[in-house]
């Protein structure tokens, strides 16, 4: 039998595999119980198949029947608990990283706040599939005010702490579009927090934009920035979509940590559990 007589067509496909994680899925986003009425119509599956899939989860005790109709079992709960054991950060970020840098061809990087407290080290570095690119090394650092995904640390940092950086921080110029002064570095966290995003133009190389949206825990805590670095000829013309895909990236990597509130942070749209 040939290659294309073995292959799996589209028809011989089933969906309930899919169908399973869809309605555990939804039953994870309620704290109360959802109706097989309600999930029929968020699946957009008639009830009586629905009514049949959950009969089987229920067998595996992957979901319960209460009043009210039906939350998550505890073979859920323990599935549950098993990926968030497995789930290490910054590594569950490499899939998201790389799927944003399918959908522009550029440098995607993923900023945490060092040891020392100054720098953001590139934890998780995907390579630019454009020719004429900019390149990074996972594991290289820079100062917090110089890089988008820096500046995104800076922004969301507790109050004293930030406090502290800006009495102490020593300013250095490398590139034409490096901050000068703590006054223009205050005004430019402001305008992060009000935006819900960080862009540099030439703030540690010439030539170079960066874009950068924030991470957070489940804690609602911003442990991180991802940022698109690209040649500031061509990014700046994409500057939308670059925007769109950072913040997209951002919230993705930001949900598979835990993090259910809204997204992005801005001052219109504040941080919640």
């Amino acid at each position: 039998m040939s290659t294309t007589e073995n292959a799996t067509r589209p028809d011989e496909t089933t969906r309930s595999p899919l169908r399973t994680m869809q309605i555990l899925y939804e039953l994870t986003c309620d704290r109360s119980a959802i109706s097989l009425a309600d999930l029929s119509v968020r699946l957009s599956l008639p009830k009586t198949s629905l009514f049949r899939l959950m009969k089987t989860l229920e067998s595996g005790a992957y979901v319960i029947a209460v009043a009210g109709g039906y939350k998550m079992g505890p073979a859920a709960l323990k599935l549950g608990a098993a990926i968030i054991q497995s789930r290490e950060f910054p590594n569950c970020a490499v899939p998201v990283m790389q799927h944003v840098s399918e959908n522009c061809g550029e440098t995607i990087i993923l900023g945490t706040l060092a040891d020392n407290r100054q720098e953001v080290v590139y934890a998780e570095v995907v390579d630019a599939t454009n020719p004429l690119r900019f390149s990074s090394k996972a594991g290289s650092t820079n100062p917090l005010y110089g890089s988008a995904s820096g500046q995104i640390l800076l922004a969301y940092m507790p109050e004293s702490e930030l406090n502290s950086y800006l009495d102490s921080v020593k300013l250095v110029k490398h590139a034409p579009g490096t901050i000068e002064t703590v006054e223009a570095l205050v005004a430019k966290l402001a305008e992060i927090r009000a935006t819900g995003v960080s862009s540099s133009l030439e703030g540690l190389v010439e030539g170079v934009f960066s874009i950068a949206a924030p991470v957070m825990d489940m804690n609602g805590k911003v442990v991180s920035g991802l940022s698109i670095s690209a040649p500031s000829s061509r990014a700046l013309r994409q500057k939308g979509k670059l925007t769109k895909l950072a913040l997209l990236g951002g919230e993705e990597i930001s949900r598979i940590l835990g993090y259910t509130g809204t997204y992005p942070l801005t001052n219109n749209n504040p941080r919640t559990p």
